[in-house]
């Protein structure tokens, strides 16, 4: 795909994110796992039914020993509505004073719609844009590539 083909992934992904807690994750701390995109928001009525589905997911392909984080990019467009969405979540986000790189990181995903899951394998090539079934319906198949 030649627009993923185009974008710093590295660049865009170098950058200190923040779990529920607060707990810092730095791009360093990520490497040598797969990554999962994640673009959602709490007005999306079916991204409201598909975060519990990949969290449910997430905990299934952790528990199976995969070295796997999830990066949490909203779609809100208020930072209130974003915080609150979040707090349902287990894994980090991109912070909100990032959301300058959200149009590249969303064009790996292929789609124009939310939810959208995209995994990207250790050493950050693209190997499911449109993984959000894929998490659904066959989490023990992971990386789905």
């Amino acid at each position: 795909f030649a627009a993923a083909a185009s974008v710093d992934i590295a660049g865009l992904l170098d950058t200190t994110f923040y779990d529920v807690q607060g707990n810092a994750v730095t791009f360093s701390d990520l490497k040598g796992k797969y990554i999962g995109l994640y673009f959602s928001a709490s007005w999306c009525g079916p991204c409201r039914r598909f975060t519990p589905k990949l969290i449910e997911a997430y905990n299934d392909i952790l528990a199976a020993g995969h070295d796997f984080e999830i990066i949490w990019v909203s779609r809100d467009s208020k930072e209130d509505a974003s915080n609150s969405f979040f707090q349902k979540m287990p894994w980090v986000r991109l912070p909100w004073s990032e959301n300058h790189k959200i149009r590249d990181l969303f064009s790996l995903t292929q789609q124009r719609y939310i939810p959208a899951l995209t995994i990207l394998d250790p050493d950050l090539n693209v190997v499911k844009a449109q993984a959000r079934y894929d998490a659904e319906y066959m989490s023990q198949n992971f990386p789905w590539n």
